[in-house]
């Protein structure tokens, strides 16, 4: 959540709070303090983009064989020293004055800037430390050519893979996950906590697929729900240390539920499409697999997801009214858009009409949730008690709301 400034000693100086039109239940930003984060955000978008062309000025300048080691050396330079100044800029605006739009920018600068350097400096030490390169692998594979997709190809096909480049993934993963791992516990920017859990999550599945690729292809589908689900429950966890959503404990809970819709979703939607694990013919026709086109068709599978996809973002809005967090909702708005428009489509209506129809359903549903949100949620929480922990988790409707 956003935390009061210190721009000024008066920001802390006793005075009356400024009028609000904010309800007790209303939800506070946790990605904006006031319009001086949008100033600042602009400053430093734009500063952002100076680094970045003058970085490729620098490089177009030197007089180097373009990929060549030296070469790299100094692209992971140049990169390295944008990650410095991120994060001095964020010691200031995110450390010190608590600006949270821009450290959410700050914060995707760094991790991406030092997730590069980490990845190219681990390739580095495989091709030249280890002598692993694509010389390692001429003719070691030749065998499975010929050979069917199973556990056992798989097996072989590792047997050939050195140690250190099988973790690889779990060392891309760590690549990312260090760096926002960093700035969270630096400066506690609840975005940073949301994406750290990501990277917790996508890490556990990551180190799955280093022991067992075979297991983690084939569940990937019961993989991917079990990961939206560990990232919903750990936003339900966040918000009940925190039921009155004043701390950053709960803006980490947002960007937990944030992240988490969308990745449920499409999970859910893969298992009615796919099933809980794949077969292993669905991987010589990779295109039988893919979600977007399937609900991009004009066949019953696509009104079964379509209707699939509506009856999960209903859950999300049942869970959403009871836990008082809308971001669940929104993070599958446009899912439902494109679900209503396969249904109505199905009718055999225009374009124009097809596309009136859906956003004047999606658009009234939006509305009517707005408007009745503490009504409904005081019908749905009338048997819950409002106290003791189940209160921590669906917080109660204050007497005060309208």
């Amino acid at each position: 959540m956003s935390e009061p400034s210190t721009d000024s000693a008066a920001d802390s100086a006793p005075s009356s709070p400024p009028a609000s039109s904010a309800r007790p239940s209303d939800e506070m930003l946790p990605f904006l303090n006031n319009f001086h984060d949008i100033f600042t955000t602009i400053g430093v978008l734009i500063l952002l983009g100076g680094l970045g062309v003058g970085a490729g000025t620098v490089m177009s300048g030197l007089e180097i064989e373009e990929g060549s080691l030296r070469w790299q050396m100094a692209l992971m330079g140049l990169i390295g020293g944008i990650a410095i100044v991120t994060w001095l800029l964020s010691a200031v605006l995110v450390g010190r004055q608590r600006r949270i739009l821009p450290g959410i920018f700050l914060c995707g600068a760094f991790t991406v800037s030092v997730t590069i350097v980490l990845v190219w400096a681990y390739a580095q030490f495989l091709q030249h430390g280890l002598n692993i390169g694509e010389g390692t692998f001429e003719g070691r594979f030749g065998f499975a050519d010929d050979m069917e997709f199973n556990r056992d190809t798989v097996n072989l096909v590792l047997a050939e893979v050195p140690i250190a480049l099988r973790i690889l993934p779990i060392v891309a993963g760590l690549a990312a996950l260090v760096p926002v791992a960093m700035f969270y516990f630096s400066f506690r920017l609840p975005f940073a906590g949301g994406l750290m859990g990501v990277g917790l999550a996508t890490l556990a599945a990551l180190t799955l697929f280093t022991i067992d690729p075979y297991t983690a292809g084939m569940y990937a589908p019961a993989l991917n729900v079990a990961i939206g689900a560990a990232l919903l429950l750990a936003g339900i966890v966040f918000d009940a240390r925190d039921p009155q959503r004043t701390t950053r404990l709960s803006g980490t809970a947002f960007w937990l539920h944030f992240f988490a819709a969308p990745i449920l979703l499409s999970a859910v939607l893969n298992v009615v499409q796919i099933g809980w694990t794949f077969d292993e013919a669905d991987f010589a026709n990779p295109e039988a697999i893919n979600l977007l086109a399937a609900m991009g068709s004009d066949g019953g599978n696509a009104t079964q997801l379509a209707v699939t996809a509506l009856v999960v973002i209903a859950i999300f809005a049942l869970v959403s009214l009871l836990i008082n967090r809308r971001a669940l909702i929104v993070s599958g708005l446009l899912t439902a858009g494109i679900s209503i428009a396969v249904i109505v489509n199905q009718a055999g209506l225009e374009t124009p009409t097809v596309v009136a129809i859906t956003l004047l359903s999606l658009g009234a549903v939006v509305v009517l949730l707005g408007a009745a949100w503490n009504p409904v949620r005081s019908i749905l929480l009338a048997p819950v008690p409002s106290e003791g922990p189940l209160a921590r988790v669906f917080p109660p409707v204050s007497h005060v709301e309208g």
